[in-house]
């Protein structure tokens, strides 16, 4: 049995996050810039199932049998040996690792249990449809965020842009020109499992107040999908503009995100909003390619702990 290696991209969410989970549309692309990791090699000779998994970026190092149940790595092995049917995994050693930041809006939960699972499916021969991918790896983001969308295992298992929305099929998205994006990581810790909960606090007092402003959200990610296509940038930067506004109401932003947020926008973004759960974590900024460098700059100048540039391509990817 040969040894594997196998990676899933991180993902920025361009807009609809928190409304997503009320039933709203939003749209999500894959970072390809961020990767993570997951090598798995065969122990030879052992025929008890030993499985080890080792993150030395978590500090990791135990065997399968000493995970609690709710851990992810095991939620991972035992969603695999369910769904292929099988009552023990060969044994093997596990290595994990990842360029993703954690709780920062780029996915990294969901990136390793894409990477994971897709590795444990074909150590040992099998070829995981994308949707499979999806459906096994928000059996770990339940763990990891409580009542997650779903937008983070899909846009990472598909590794498109997609437009998501519960309980209806995912779309792809084919932007009509490329559109650079300048992520800036705030320095602040986010948590998703916190924003969401607080978010549905409010609403649960509020419901019709939160329910127009979910409702407003999802048309803006309906009017950005057309814009995204159309190639048309300063109408999506616009757009990202309002969307931001709305999550300011909703309470999900972080003085550290205002800040970057009109850092971007005076030195050129066409548009800016934080991304993922808030409360810290990432801004996005829609800019041109030649201002892109010297808007990483500026951001890295004024507070951002670190930036990506990405580019949104207009033909969709296929791995």
């Amino acid at each position: 049995m040969p040894a594997t290696i196998s990676t899933a991209p991180g993902k920025t969410i361009l807009f609809g996050e928190h409304a997503v989970v009320y039933g709203q549309p939003a749209i999500a692309i894959p970072v390809n810039e961020r990767r993570a990791k997951v090598k798995i090699f065969p122990v030879i000779g052992v025929f008890s199932e030993k499985i080890q998994f080792i993150a030395p970026q978590i500090q990791l190092d135990k065997e399968y049998k000493e995970l609690i149940p709710s851990h992810p790595f095991k939620i991972a092995m035992d969603e695999v040996k369910k769904y292929l049917n099988i009552p023990q995994y060969p044994s093997c050693k596990i290595f994990l690792s990842s360029t993703i930041p954690i709780s920062s809006g780029l996915g990294s939960s969901a990136a390793i249990s894409v990477a994971l699972i897709k590795g444990l499916f074909e150590f040992i021969g099998f070829q995981p449809t994308k949707s499979i991918l999806s459906q096994l790896a928000y059996q770990i983001e339940i763990e990891f965020h409580g009542h997650p969308s779903g937008i983070d295992n899909s846009v990472i298992a598909f590794n498109q842009p997609i437009l998501f929305q519960k309980k209806k099929d995912i779309e792809l998205i084919e932007p009509g020109e490329e559109f650079v994006i300048v992520i800036a990581d705030s320095g602040i810790i986010g948590n998703t499992k916190i924003a969401v909960a607080g978010v549905r606090e409010r609403w649960l007092k509020n419901r019709i107040g939160y329910e127009a402003y979910f409702n407003k959200i999802g048309e803006l990610v309906i009017q950005a999908k057309k814009e995204i296509e159309l190639g048309n940038h300063s109408e999506v930067g616009r757009l990202m503009n309002s969307n931001q506004e709305f999550l300011q109401r909703i309470g999900v932003s972080h003085p550290s995100l205002e800040n970057l947020i009109k850092i971007a926008i005076k030195n050129g973004a066409l548009g800016s909003k934080l991304s993922g759960g808030g409360l810290g974590g990432n801004i996005i900024a829609l800019t041109r390619l030649e201002k892109a460098d010297y808007l990483s700059q500026e951001l890295l100048k004024n507070g951002a702990a670190q930036t990506i540039i990405m580019t949104l391509k207009k033909e969709i990817e296929n791995e």
